[in-house]
């Protein structure tokens, strides 16, 4: 789960080529369903079009980047009618009114709340009652009657159902809040369930296969065991993507065997060959359906 504001900034990542190709300039919100429907690309060159990214075409969303598969992810905003007409309703959510279903205004929102696990849908909205004080809480999503340009209809109870803390939001939608370690990468899982394939497919190797091996102190053990349970879980996901895809090149090992040759499919012999080998982020990089 993360906050919109998280998200916008982010580096937009094609994987099967390793490169940055934008950032992440806004969310366009589909007001009906709730849910952030597309991403406005910012490639730092002038067009004469918006382009966007679908949300259905997004891999993953993590701490450091977005990530997509490749370039062709990413559309030209006069393609897609739907896209065109949430653009213009200007549907922010952010610094609205927030109005009760009887017609009491009872305060403005903050930032949103994004389950990145499921289709980017608003899981709730931040609520500041007090313009003064600035005290925060959170408004689920469950209380929200209607998203409006300059309003949000709340439900007249919702002051009963306001929350304290963003893992109270967590649990109601079984959602994992992110963990940060200074200095580490996050261990758990802003990432689509559906597609393993997300940023720590390249960021991730590179720090694994760059880690110091040295024997950990004792203050360190904790971390490392709890490093250890993010990088099994990391390497089933990345298992479950790479396999059965093709090889678009020619990959050897270190002593210059080739163990995958272009147009092979991925096996799990394959994986654990490149494991072994440190070809790991090669193998990423040169792979398709």
């Amino acid at each position: 789960m993360k906050k919109s504001q998280q998200i916008i900034g982010l580096p937009i990542i094609s994987i099967s080529e390793g490169n940055e190709v934008g950032k992440v300039k806004n969310i366009v919100i589909n007001a009906d369903r709730g849910t952030i429907d597309y991403f406005v690309v910012d490639s730092g060159i002038q067009v004469l079009s918006t382009r966007v990214i679908p949300t259905a075409n997004v891999l993953g969303i993590g701490e450091y980047a977005m990530t997509i598969l490749n370039p062709e992810a990413i559309s030209d905003i006069s393609k897609l009618p739907d896209a065109i007409d949430m653009l213009q309703k200007n549907i922010t959510v952010k610094d609205t009114k927030v109005l009760t279903k009887k017609g009491s205004l009872i305060g403005e929102t903050g930032d949103i709340y994004v389950n990145v696990d499921k289709q980017c849908s608003i899981a709730g909205v931040e609520y500041i009652a007090d313009i003064t004080q600035k005290k925060i809480r959170i408004i689920p999503r469950e209380s929200v009657i209607t998203f409006g340009k300059t309003l949000m209809v709340v439900e007249d109870d919702v002051q009963n159902r306001l929350l304290d803390d963003p893992s109270e939001l967590a649990a109601m939608n079984g959602i994992e809040l992110e963990k940060k370690n200074d200095g580490e990468l996050p261990v758990t899982g802003d990432l689509f369930e559906e597609s393993p394939a997300d940023e720590e497919l390249v960021l991730d190797l590179m720090e694994a296969e760059s880690a110091d091996v040295s024997e950990p102190s004792e203050p360190e053990v904790a971390s490392q065991e709890q490093k250890s349970t993010a990088a099994e879980l990391f390497e089933e996901r990345q298992r479950n993507y790479l396999k059965g895809r093709k090889a678009t090149k020619n990959i050897a090992d270190n002593q210059g065997m080739i163990f995958i040759r272009a147009g092979e499919t991925i096996t799990d012999s394959v994986l654990d060959r490149a494991k072994s080998s440190g070809k790991l982020i090669e193998l990423v990089k040169n792979n398709e359906a």
